[in-house]
């Protein structure tokens, strides 16, 4: 802002909503700070910058946040909706990106965003017709997407386990996760599967909860096992080549 009206003082030919054309340089030329860098004995560091954009609205449209998303590795873009529905961290995963390697491999992170934004499209249908004038093949859709937000993307960071997560366990749970994302379950009725589906998502919660590895973690996922296998549990075939090719 203060370089807007610097730039308005000094009349110079201003950019998009008065900002000066040489806003994106000014922004990339602070990130280019950022790398790896080799000291004068020999060793390395490196340097990370994690900048806050604060766009007024919330519109990331606006010339500031879209030259910063020109020159980042990563962005993270924090929602209203699900701060407001007390889904945190509140991020929005289908806004946010990285061009940064997972530790996941991207084949199935790209099958369970697809599967989340599948689910956000039946959401937003539903609030127009409702639950009735939905199937319930699409409902599955949608509760899949709500299961993968609350034990995955939702996060306690006031407890010392589930606060952060190992490599090796981010791995582990996620591969589980796809394959109940990948399932088909012998449900006949919405309500039928609203319930098994709370039911799963709470085992997986409790299981969040236990020290990896641990004997409660086995008997957490045991019940989740159990919870999947009981209402006939069949991995489809899509998810099944996701799974061997990602081992």
């Amino acid at each position: 802002q203060a370089m807007r009206e610097m730039s308005g003082r000094l009349e110079e030919i201003p950019g998009e909503e008065a900002f000066p054309a040489y806003l994106e340089s000014t922004i990339a030329s602070f990130y280019e700070r950022a790398g790896i860098v080799r000291l004068r004995d020999g060793s390395t560091g490196s340097v990370t910058i994690g900048g806050t954009v604060s766009p007024a609205g919330g519109n990331f449209e606006e010339p500031v946040t879209q030259a910063t998303l020109k020159v980042v590795g990563a962005f993270h873009g924090l929602s209203r909706e699900r701060s407001d529905a007390r889904r945190y961290p509140s991020i929005d995963p289908l806004d946010s990106w990285s061009k940064y390697d997972s530790i996941i491999p991207s084949k199935l992170v790209e099958y369970a965003r697809a599967v989340y934004r599948r689910g956000a499209e039946v959401n937003q249908m539903m609030k127009v017709v409702g639950e009735e004038g939905t199937s319930l093949e699409d409902f599955m859709v949608y509760l899949k997407s709500e299961f993968l937000d609350a034990v995955y993307m939702q996060q306690d960071s006031f407890d010392e386990i589930e606060g952060a997560s190992s490599v090796e366990r981010q791995n582990y749970v996620f591969r589980k996760i796809i394959t109940i994302l990948g399932s088909d379950f012998a449900v006949q009725e919405k309500d039928e599967a609203r319930s098994f589906f709370n039911n799963l998502r709470q085992n997986f919660i409790d299981m969040n909860y236990k020290e990896f590895n641990s004997a409660e973690f086995k008997q957490a996922e045991k019940a989740v096992d159990k919870t999947y296998a009981d209402k006939g549990g069949s991995l489809g075939s899509e998810a099944k080549a996701l799974l061997k090719d990602g081992e």
